[in-house]
């Protein structure tokens, strides 16, 4: 599978986000997940962007986007967003997260509600992080920082995929993973051992929510997930059988479809 895009060409805006902006219609953000980058929708961009007008930034120490040392949190990730979405003058959209993208989603959903006219959750959690995970994260950074990518893509490696996935599939991840900025994954993995308690915020929103996980994800649990759905207001679910951590890529026919669907049935009607 080519993970790069056919179309958009990258742009930068004004906080020096690198994104790509394609298509037509009500907006859609798309925000990749750790320690990943735009490319990863790559799958989805140009099926989206025949109805809609589709946004994929590469967020803050990822991809082409520069890094900053030290801790960036998910509230740091989510405000970059909402500046870029302010740079294009895009007043609504969807936004649509997969993993640590889902806790930027939840962010900016809780955060301006009325923002956003749908919420799609991939492979992610609302819960707290333990202190196990905790520990986990902060050593991580660390050796990132000492050692660069390599450690957290032999941590993470066969544990992303479900069984029978693509080996274009997984290679492409691989490469992905490793050719990220050190210095940014560090930054963020260290937000994210800060990571909130989304729960109550999103028990609160009334804006049409998607939740999508595969059965066999290392992190997003079956359990996980379900405690996801049930913090939400009557949310279209999607759970893919013998599929891991990223779903958009392991499963992208029938992910696409589901997505789709969901988003055209939730859009705000055309003026």
């Amino acid at each position: 599978m080519n993970l790069a895009s056919e179309e958009g060409a990258t742009r930068r805006s004004a906080s020096s986000l690198a994104f790509e902006d394609r298509g037509e219609g009500p907006a859609v953000v798309l925000v990749h997940g750790h320690p990943f980058d735009r490319s990863m929708w790559a799958p989805q961009q140009e099926p989206l962007g025949r109805s809609f007008r589709v946004i994929a930034p590469d967020l803050r120490g990822y991809g082409q986007s520069p890094a900053t040392s030290g801790t960036v949190t998910m509230r740091q990730l989510a405000s970059d967003v909402e500046a870029l979405l302010d740079d294009l003058g895009v007043e609504s959209a969807a936004v649509v997260g997969l993993s640590m993208g889902g806790l930027v989603a939840m962010e900016l959903a809780i955060a301006s509600p009325d923002r956003w006219w749908a919420l799609g959750l991939v492979a992610t959690t609302a819960e707290p992080v333990t202190e196990a995970e905790r520990r986990e994260r902060l050593a991580m950074a660390e050796a990132l920082e000492r050692e660069g990518m390599q450690p957290l893509a032999d941590a993470m490696g066969e544990r992303l995929f479900g069984p029978g996935c693509a080996q274009d599939v997984v290679d492409g991840i691989v490469k992905m993973m490793r050719a990220n900025n050190p210095q940014g994954a560090a930054a963020a993995l260290r937000g994210r051992a800060e990571r909130p308690d989304y729960r109550l915020g999103l028990a609160a929103l009334e804006i049409p929510a998607f939740v999508c996980a595969g059965t066999h994800d290392a992190w997003s649990t079956e359990a996980v997930t379900q405690a996801l759905i049930d913090c939400l207001n009557a949310p279209t679910s999607l759970l893919l059988p013998k599929i891991g951590h990223l779903p958009n890529l392991e499963s992208p026919d029938v992910f696409n479809r589901e997505l789709l669907r969901f988003l055209q049935a939730a859009a705000p009607a055309r003026a």
